[in-house]
């Protein structure tokens, strides 16, 4: 999931105001006023992935976000020459792209007893960011040899993955936690 984060967040700024690679062409100005709504998505997508995992549970939760986020990061990626599909896009690219770390917080807290939370959690977090240091490299890569298209549309096979792998944890919801 952080690969996907990486690669898709690190390049939007970049993707937005450069006309090269299949970029908006927007400059570095105009970009931060797409980039705005995108940040102000991503603040409802954290604020309400609790809300909807209390009700429908955490990996149902989870993997509407992620797979939502895998369907429409790529027709974000290829509507660079529509400045309205861009600033329609961008805030349901900040809040299915960021809301779905909220689960992080919560499951991963429910997974392990007290004794190892802290240990176990720190562990899998940052396993998981030494493996996205590479996402902004082979995402720059892809972007200049096929564009930007294709290369955020990359993060949607980790958003896809992303959901398959959490269906290989337990559902935590309504658990009491020791």
């Amino acid at each position: 999931m952080l690969f996907a984060y990486w690669g898709l967040f690190t390049w939007v700024p970049n993707y937005l105001a450069s006309s090269d690679e299949g970029g908006a062409g927007l400059g570095v100005v105009k970009s931060a006023a797409w980039i705005i709504p995108m940040q102000i998505g991503a603040f409802f997508g954290y604020v309400s992935f609790g809300f909807f995992s209390d009700r429908f549970g955490r990996k149902p939760t989870f993997i509407a976000f992620v797979l939502g986020a895998a369907l429409i990061v790529p027709i974000y990626g290829f509507s660079a020459r529509d400045q309205w599909t861009l600033m329609l896009l961008g805030p349901l690219v900040g809040f299915l792209g960021h809301g779905y770390f909220s689960l992080f917080g919560a499951l991963l807290a429910e997974l392990f007893p007290a004794a190892v939370r802290g240990t176990a959690q720190g562990f899998c977090y940052n396993i998981g960011r030494a493996a996205s240091a590479m996402a902004p490299w082979m995402i720059g890569g892809i972007a200049e040899t096929r564009g930007f298209g294709y290369a955020l549309s990359l993060t949607a096979v980790f958003f896809v993955i992303g959901a398959g792998l959490v269906l290989l944890l337990p559902e935590t919801r309504g658990k009491v936690i020791d």
